[in-house]
């Protein structure tokens, strides 16, 4: 008898358990709107989903769940927490090492749901991986990328995204070859544009490599121009990569050391080549931030016209202007005869 009551308690047990582990606290659950049919509307907080089917509650307090299929809703709209609203401002204010705390927390509230199509949890492991990328962590882009599941993203630039981690991955184990190759199979495909200056920055750190600079220095200068400044950090390093390998060229050295001398020529090579690092230093100084001390000296390399400021000229030319346009409208009207006197 004693053995049948403890049996009996056993079993009791582990349905209570299996109860408890089935229906997580609402403040784990995930806020979303279920759309039965065109006219059929309803908040439901989904505490467990596959890629296939979804066990939700029908508010917040409620203790019976209940299972559907994805297929046969018309849509379930996932709301977005704040937590994530917060998360993704931090990223795009480029606090970033802020914004991956955030994104690990969520991608692991919300891992229940993995699988499910545009859930936060894989949402939050995407931007948790970009953050890496921003930051140059790519051993931890390449460790998150090892339990990442891409399927449930649901818009086409974040899984294009995705598709471009392997040549982070190579720039991280410098397979410089297998970069040169990547980045040659895409000559030619579609791609939105900061993706492009991924592709193109990865290129050039390989050309480089590879012992390439002129065709390194193309491939940063697409980084920067295709990107548009969006991506600060691959404009920053590309800016400052092209300046580097600028300074380094024998033709450019000469050019610095016959820099107003009798010797200099004017249209040499060296010295054009010059004048593209100071345009370069020029613009990183007034657009992307502090020139670092190294590059201060390229600051002075300008030509004789660019020196002035500008302004004398303008304000010349603009008051021969108005003298001109003056002139030609006496011209038009004869000049008025005096009244007679009566």
């Amino acid at each position: 008898m004693r053995t049948l009551i403890c049996a009996a308690l056993l079993a009791a047990t582990t349905v209570v358990c299996q109860a408890q582990q089935a229906a997580p606290t609402a403040a784990v659950a995930a806020e979303a709107l279920l759309m039965k049919d065109a006219d059929t509307f309803m908040d439901i907080w989904i505490i467990a989903a596959t890629e296939t089917s979804i066990r939700f509650l029908e508010s917040k307090v409620d203790t019976d769940y209940t299972d559907m299929k994805i297929a046969t809703a018309r849509s379930i709209y996932l709301k977005e927490p704040k937590d994530f609203t917060k998360a993704i401002d931090l990223f795009q204010g480029h606090k970033f090492e802020e914004a991956k705390r955030q994104f690990g927390l969520l991608k692991q509230r919300y891992q229940f749901m993995e699988k499910m199509p545009g859930n936060f949890s894989a949402l939050s492991a995407f931007y948790e991986m970009e953050c890496m990328r921003q930051l140059g962590d790519l051993e931890g882009v390449n460790t998150a990328m090892q339990r990442f599941i891409p399927d449930p993203l649901q818009r086409e630039w974040q899984r294009q995204q995705v598709e471009i981690y392997p040549f982070w991955d190579a720039v991280r184990t410098k397979g410089w070859a297998r970069v040169d190759a990547m980045a040659k199979e895409k000559v030619g495909v579609h791609l939105p544009a900061d993706l492009r200056a991924q592709i193109a920055y990865c290129h050039g750190l390989a050309l480089e490599a590879l012992k390439k600079p002129n065709e390194a220095l193309n491939a940063y200068n697409t980084a920067i121009t295709a990107n548009c400044g969006a991506d600060e950090t691959i404009t920053r390093q590309s800016s400052l990569n092209c300046m580097r390998i600028l300074k380094a060229d024998p033709e450019v050295q000469k050019a610095i050391r016959l820099w107003n001398t009798p010797d200099e020529v004017k249209y040499a090579s060296g010295r054009v080549r010059l004048l593209e690092a100071s345009a370069m230093a020029h613009y990183y100084q007034k657009y992307i931030g502090t020139l670092p001390p190294e590059n201060n000296s390229l600051l002075k390399y300008k030509e004789e016209d660019e020196k002035s400021t500008g302004t004398a000229p303008v304000k010349a030319d603009a008051e021969k202007e108005k003298k001109d346009e003056k002139a030609k409208d006496e011209k038009k009207e004869p000049a008025k005869k005096p009244a007679k006197k009566k």
